[in-house]
């Protein structure tokens, strides 16, 4: 268990460390899930955006929201979440749809469709944000990992245009029951942003209580 964790930490190994005008960050989540009742649960997320260089904290978001199945084999979620920057704080309420589609060859298409309603000083905007993954369990040190590409679209009606396209590759490492961790890599492209490019790193622990 211990080698196939520190197999997944080489994914950010792979970080071009001076990418020419580029932003670099490191983002540690934690995504909590409390026992289900009726299917609905509770779910607690922490994350936080640190520069690379200097792990100061560029953002941080905490969030509170309800999960629970939906129709045709979907998820369904609602958070609230408080994101605070150096300048400025955002409240989003965020409504999502979750699905998995099988495919051949054990691999699948695991979709997050969501909007946030944000709310920035009492300027609301919204924010269309559609993610496609492919992925499939292969054997890593004799440990199943689930490795996976994706694409993030995202609409933002503040600035009327697809503004951001991130483009991610990760693993899911089981570490108990309950209990794994993503680590990926990430190149984002902003057209709104004064540094286009982002190059992120990150470690995601998910819990389900």
């Amino acid at each position: 268990m211990r080698r196939a964790f520190l197999a997944s930490l080489l994914l950010a190994a792979g970080v071009p460390a001076r990418a020419q005008n580029a932003l670099h960050e490191f983002r540690p989540e934690l995504i909590m899930t409390s026992p289900r009742a009726w299917g609905v649960g509770v779910q607690l997320l922490i994350e936080q955006h640190l520069a690379t260089e200097t792990f100061a904290v560029n953002e941080r978001i905490q969030g509170l929201g309800l999960v629970s199945p939906g129709p045709i084999g979907t998820r369904l979620a609602l958070e609230v979440r408080q994101v605070s920057q150096p300048t400025m704080t955002e409240h989003r309420y965020i409504p999502t749809v979750f699905s998995t589609i099988p495919l051949s060859g054990g691999f699948e298409i695991r979709n997050r469709t969501r909007v946030e309603i944000r709310d920035i000083d009492r300027q609301w905007s919204r924010r269309w944000q559609d993610r496609t993954a492919v992925g499939r369990d292969v054997d890593i040190l004799g440990q199943p990992v689930f490795t996976y590409g994706q694409v993030d679209f995202s609409y933002d009606s503040h600035y009327s245009t697809l503004n951001r396209i991130d483009k991610s590759v990760g693993v899911r490492v089981p570490l108990v029951p309950g209990t794994s961790i993503d680590t990926f890599f990430t190149r984002q492209d902003d057209t709104r942003r004064t540094t286009r490019v982002l190059y992120a790193t990150g470690a995601l622990l998910r819990v389900a209580l």
